[in-house]
């Protein structure tokens, strides 16, 4: 028996939280994605997975009433983060006011989410994990918490959104929702296969991975993997065959291809992403490439929280379409790859995923932002009606 569509399913894990007899497991498939089965001798028929699945059942999106480009104003605290380090705010100011956050934590050899009130925690928090993160019983706790009066912060990627809103079945005014501009969901068997190619040829265990570590700003990053004596190995993203593979969409989960979230629309009340291709207007914002945040305000609720810390940032209002000309996941989902089916057919039958990732993904020419920069610089020097002749120039 199938909850929805297979080819839809984002493996949000709702079904399997709601589940009276727990009788829903996730199981990896053989791409590595997981996907719920269902243990028919304990099934009592009672459907409450159909009814709480957010692909069957509609979820409120917002229009975005505030667009702003910003980072956080502590150094550190932007550096460890992969864009500006909004969400380390955000988290903190919830856990300071008593209450508690749930995000993704690197764990091993993958990533999970957890809830928490312990400030100290906030730093596991820091920087993107380009995995899925496995969500466990963090609807349960988080259901425990709303109904005990509790305030939480949910951060996730949309459809982890969606279906903590469609397990819940109810407004919660004390639940704060937090979604990423998401590209897609990676299989954990390539990071798996990733993994023990990097630790063979090291001879040494990963104990963490840093997936856009910044060096030394957001446009110039590595995959860094940290090793349990903490050295570490490092190469440019471009030249990572794990992450070359998910920007090149090989590595995504089918409904990623359809994803319905991959709009203007939010299911959150704040989206935060990269804000790629931001042009700072002035030398306030010169140090943009060291991390600058697409903020989204979608609700009065997330308004409210974000007034709570914006005193800690640098923020300009920008417009949607300014963003969206850099970040195609704010209008449409991502393409399939025309030889997607190949690729995986090689991979499932026992091909090497290095040697595959050569043929399909292969590293990829760095490009320099020397010559954008500078072009930011001198528009920033020049007065605002000269720069708006330029722009009437070119149309």
């Amino acid at each position: 028996m199938e909850i929805c569509n297979k080819q839809d399913c984002t493996g949000c894990q709702a079904c399997m939280q709601g589940c009276p007899t727990h009788a829903i497991s996730m199981q990896e498939s053989i791409k590595g994605h997981i996907y719920p089965v269902i243990d028919s001798n304990i099934c009592i028929n009672c459907h409450k997975c159909i009814r709480i699945c957010p692909v069957l059942n509609k979820v409120n999106k917002y229009q975005p009433l505030n667009i702003l480009a910003g980072w956080n104003n502590n150094k550190k605290e932007r550096k460890d983060s992969t864009s500006g380090g909004v969400s380390y705010l955000l988290s903190k100011k919830i856990i300071e006011e008593g209450g508690y956050f749930c995000g993704s934590i690197w764990e091993s050899t993958g990533a999970k989410h957890i809830v928490t009130n312990d400030i100290n925690k906030i730093s596991l928090f820091q920087g993107s994990k380009y995995t899925h993160s496995n969500i466990n019983n963090c609807f349960i706790k988080i259901q425990q918490l709303l109904k005990n009066n509790q305030i939480v912060l949910f951060s996730g990627t949309p459809c982890q959104v969606a279906g903590l809103k469609s397990y819940l079945k109810q407004d919660f005014n004390n639940l704060y929702t937090l979604d990423i501009v998401c590209h897609g969901v990676p299989s954990h068997k390539a990071l798996s296969d990733r993994i023990k190619y990097i630790e063979k040829k090291y001879n040494k265990k990963i104990k963490e991975i840093r997936f856009r570590d910044k060096n030394p700003d957001q446009y110039h990053t590595c995959m860094k993997y940290i090793f349990s004596d903490d050295s570490y190995t490092k190469c440019s993203v471009y030249e990572d065959s794990y992450f070359c593979g998910f920007v090149d969409n090989y590595l995504l989960r089918e409904n990623c291809f359809h994803c319905k979230y991959a709009t203007r629309e939010r299911v959150s009340d704040i989206t935060l992403a990269d804000y790629w291709g931001y042009s700072p207007y002035n030398f306030k914002f010169k140090s943009y490439q060291k991390g600058t945040s697409f903020i989204s305000i979608n609700t009065a609720k997330g308004q409210n929280l974000y007034s709570k810390i914006q005193h800690q940032l640098i923020a300009e209002p920008r417009t949607f379409e300014d963003a969206a000309k850099g970040n195609k996941n704010l209008h449409n989902p991502q393409t399939r790859p025309i030889n997607y089916d190949k690729f995986w057919d090689s991979y499932t039958q026992g091909a090497s995923f290095e040697e595959l990732a050569l043929c399909y993904f292969p590293p990829k020419k760095i490009q320099s932002t020397t010559n954008t920069t500078i072009r930011n610089y001198i528009k920033m020097l020049l007065p605002n009606f000269i720069t708006t002749y330029i722009k009437k120039k070119k149309l």
